[in-house]
């Protein structure tokens, strides 16, 4: 697509994917029905951006980003759909399972030549990520401007912050002087396998190019699970987010039942990428609400003057559609009621001995237990019905955005008035503090 022709459907579009393991399912349903809609409308996804599973869907869909986008979703949803456990982590059930465990023991004791790092061995998925998806045609739609830009966001464990690796045909468009740092590379598997080494359930991963980026990574999604800021920084002017729990949080009663550590750990888990998605998208309707006047003003001027001081560049208003799901925990529960219906008795002993056992430690006493679960549970049929739960949301969204996109806070978020001075003041305190750290 062109420069021109780009502008004139409104500007570019960017993909939005966070991690979340085997919810990336989710995230593939979910863009069944969008990305055919989107093609209706004349518009098209040019930027993609992702953490996590979000990385491994990014670079999948922007190695199908030249065919139409019925055959684009036929062949996502198919990948998805074939998946099987054995496809992403070796067995754990093995004859080599005590000698794995006094690895890992050792190795979190720092005992000398006892390196194992990881409670899974990570070789399936490494040999899934470089088979499955073709590399060649990512690049060339890249190089043809199919896709201006895939960039695929990791933690470095040297520095603890995220870093952004960006294939694009034109290294102009890589922004610098941003607080999130970006590199141009060509992507291959070794940076989409950084992105998703999920801390202690996979060990990091060496990352060789570009040369400056040397170095271990880990799971992009404990430091920014939501790259919506990518996105921008990358030129977005509107942006599809799917996210993997409602934004509005519900209040449940309080279970009498001494929690076990699966419960501990599921909410740490929700509070680390479920609560960055809700705050990443509160500041993106914060700013749209309070320091752009409007699509044609545009930035209010003391923001305008302000980042403007700083060599930054102005606000903008960014147009958006929200998948959800429409309850909180529903993935969660529907990965806990999947598995007892499927993996109960003598068959799970004799069939998926390994699932069987990922289920009975990841059981826990409060509604959280299944999310942890969710993460980990590659069945096929938990994967059908994630691929239909993201349908069903994001048919949802269109019969209440029509037009498709939405930038309008008060229509999404409720922002009363008083809710609204606070997300301004939420706002304007994230710029304060980049101030002080000297951010550019």
């Amino acid at each position: 697509m062109s420069e021109h022709a780009t502008q004139a459907r409104g500007g570019r579009v960017a993909l939005v994917l966070p991690g979340g393991g085997a919810r990336g399912a989710y995230e593939i349903g979910a863009l069944s029905v969008l990305l055919p809609e989107l093609e209706r409308r004349g518009e098209e996804v040019t930027l993609l951006c992702g953490t996590s599973v979000g990385g491994v869907n990014a670079a999948l869909l922007a190695s199908l980003a030249h065919l139409p986008a019925a055959l684009q979703v036929k062949e996502a949803v198919g990948h998805w759909r074939a998946l099987r456990r054995a496809d992403v982590v070796a067995r754990t059930l093995s004859p080599r399972l005590p000698w794995n465990l006094a690895r890992l023991t050792g190795d979190a004791l720092g005992l000398p030549g006892m390196r194992r790092g990881s409670l899974l061995d990570p070789g399936p998925l490494r040999r899934y990520i470089e088979g499955r998806i073709d590399w060649d045609a990512l690049h060339r739609n890249v190089d043809h401007g199919v896709i201006e830009s895939v960039c695929v966001v990791a933690t470095q464990l040297a520095t603890g912050r995220p870093l952004g690796f960006v294939e694009t045909a034109d290294p102009d468009r890589v922004p610098e002087g941003s607080e999130l740092r970006f590199l141009p590379t060509r992507l291959s598997s070794e940076h989409v396998r950084a992105s998703a080494a999920i801390p202690l359930v996979f060990p990091p991963v060496e990352v060789n190019e570009p040369p400056e980026a040397h170095g271990y990574y880990s799971d992009g999604a404990t430091r920014l699970n939501t790259p919506i800021k990518p996105a921008v920084e990358l030129g977005a002017d509107r942006v599809i987010v799917i996210g993997l729990e409602p934004l509005a949080s519900t209040v449940s009663r309080a279970s009498e039942r001494t929690p076990h550590l699966v419960d501990v750990l599921a909410n740490m888990l929700d509070g680390l990428l479920v609560d960055q998605v809700a705050e990443d998208m509160h500041r993106l309707v914060a700013i749209n609400s309070f320091f752009v006047e409007s699509l044609a003003v545009g930035p209010l001027p003391s923001a305008r003057a302000y980042r403007a001081a700083r060599g930054r560049r102005p606000y903008r208003r960014i147009a958006y559609a929200l998948i959800t799901p429409q309850r909180r925990r529903e993935l969660g529960q529907l990965a806990a009621r999947t598995y007892a219906r499927r993996y109960r008795g003598l068959r799970a002993v004799a069939t998926e001995p390994d699932l069987l056992l990922l289920g009975r430690l990841l059981r826990g006493r409060t509604e959280a237990s299944g999310d942890l679960l969710s993460f980990l549970f590659f069945d096929e049929e938990y994967i059908d019905a994630l691929i239909v739960s993201g349908r069903r949301d994001a048919r949802r969204w269109l019969r209440r955005h029509p037009s498709f996109w939405c930038s309008d806070g008060a229509h999404d978020f409720d922002l009363d008035p008083i809710v609204a001075v606070r997300e301004q003041e939420a706002a304007s305190l994230d710029e304060w503090r980049n101030l002080r750290r000297g951010a550019p």
